[in-house]
């Protein structure tokens, strides 16, 4: 069969999703082609060619864009079969007759591919992950995200060495799927792609693992193995303030094998928000582990959650006097993020006193939620506003208008708060948001 492999969004990143399926696919005797759509629309030549289309959706905004998409096949082909696979396959309601595969995702689309299954499922198979990925036929590593580290842009490729999570954090999709499972991917494979990717000129290496330390001691061999074939590549990876705390005795070895920063989801400097988001950190916590990292040599890079049902302006402001006094840096559009609820979020199951929701929004992939305090949506509409209107403005001048316009919403001087300059701090070349 004739498969169009399409990604629409993967943080900028060279598609590992499209990769990761085309290669059982293709081992399988179909006929692969890719497509990214964060580089540009679906060439109707390749959609002419096709016989079946699939659509990665690792996450919301890719989702979102393939719904578009296929909404466009389905105007000029609809009699094209389609599926979509990846943690949000699940999450929208599909054109009719599509198929969707959540979870481990390579054995149920060989059955589609075959048409041996359609309709919804989630797979877990613990032996889904045989092959590594294939990379063929899609646009090159410089096309895609980089790294700054410094002052230097280093070519990035990314790869996961885990899918699936120990943990059940409440706002977060990966339970919905997986439902505290957790898969390591064999470290052969791992190095097979990793390989590859150094070939195609990759300098620094992105684990997008949920929590890089899931396996910790699997984490570190497969650092260790990476590092003496390449002794001058460097990482990044997403880890847990638990993770952290927990396995600082690793740190330091970590930073040796290449470990340049950390990405870690604090969220809020609200201990209730916290809780309710079972992130199993408190703000203490977070600040602890900011200088773990450091003391280790290793940056951090913290994500928000700025805008929640529960957030007070005072909130807000405490998570920009958070920033100033650790002196994290921060791309501009971590201030604006909203808290989404998907379909099965384990946000639902909170009691009606802790969290009320209106209506699922099929266009937004989200159940509506209003704001404790009005003025707060009103902010999130300025702040969404102000880093558009400012777009190609440097990153550093954008990020102070937000702080001032949050510290002038809480009735305070704009100069209240000076974030530290992120010059010279390792970092990827494109913020990203889910």
């Amino acid at each position: 069969m004739k498969i169009l492999l399409v990604s629409s969004y993967e943080l900028g990143h060279q598609p590992f999703h499209v990769a990761s399926a085309a290669s059982p696919l293709g081992g399988a005797g179909h006929d692969i082609r890719t497509c990214d759509l964060s580089l540009g629309p679906l060439k109707p030549l390749d959609v002419e060619w096709a016989e079946a289309v699939a659509f990665a959706v690792p996450m919301h905004t890719a989702m979102k864009v393939a719904l578009q998409a296929s909404r466009q096949l389905n105007a000029s082909r609809p009699e094209l079969p389609l599926c979509f696979y990846g943690l949000y396959a699940a999450a929208a309601d599909l054109p009719a007759g599509a198929s969707a595969v959540a979870g481990e995702y390579e054995p149920g689309l060989l059955r589609w591919a075959a048409g041996v299954r359609r309709g919804s499922h989630v797979d877990l198979e613990r032996s889904a992950i045989t092959v590594a990925p294939d990379r063929t036929g899609l646009a090159g590593l410089t096309e895609y995200v980089g790294v700054e580290l410094g002052g230097e842009r280093r070519v990035a490729g990314s790869t996961t060495a885990s899918r699936g999570c120990r943990y059940r954090c409440r706002h977060c999709p990966v339970p919905t799927v997986y439902d505290g499972a957790f898969r390591v991917v064999d470290r052969r494979l791992i190095a097979q792609d990793i390989d590859a990717q150094v070939a195609a000129g990759a300098r620094h290496i992105s684990f997008a693992d949920p929590d890089f330390l899931n396996g910790p001691s699997h984490a570190l061999r497969v650092l260790a193995e990476t590092r003496s074939r390449h002794p001058n590549l460097t990482f990044d990876a997403t880890i847990k303030v638990e993770h952290i705390l927990r396995h600082r005795d690793l740190l330091p070895r970590m930073a040796e094998l290449g470990l340049v920063f950390v990405v870690s989801a604090f969220e809020s400097t609200n201990d209730e928000t916290l809780q309710r988001l079972d992130k199993g950190h408190t703000v203490a916590d977070m600040a602890e582990s900011v200088h773990l990292l450091r003391a280790a040599a290793i940056d951090i890079r913290p994500t928000w959650l700025p805008f929640t049902p529960w957030t007070t302006m005072q909130d807000l402001v405490a998570m920009l006097q958070f920033m100033e006094l650790h002196g994290v840096d921060v791309d501009p559009i971590q201030l604006t993020i909203r808290l989404l609820i998907p379909r099965g979020s384990l946000l639902l199951n909170l009691p009606p006193d802790q969290l009320e929701v209106g209506e699922f929004d099929p266009g937004a992939l989200t159940f509506a939620w209003e704001a404790s305090d009005r003025r707060l949506d009103e902010l999130h509409g300025r702040l969404v506003d102000l880093m558009e209107r400012m777009e190609g403005r440097p990153r550093d001048e954008v990020l102070e208008a937000m702080t001032r316009a949050i510290l002038n919403a809480a009735g305070m001087n704009e100069d209240a708060v000076r974030l530290a300059s992120g010059e010279g701090r390792p970092r990827l070349t494109e913020p990203w948001f889910c």
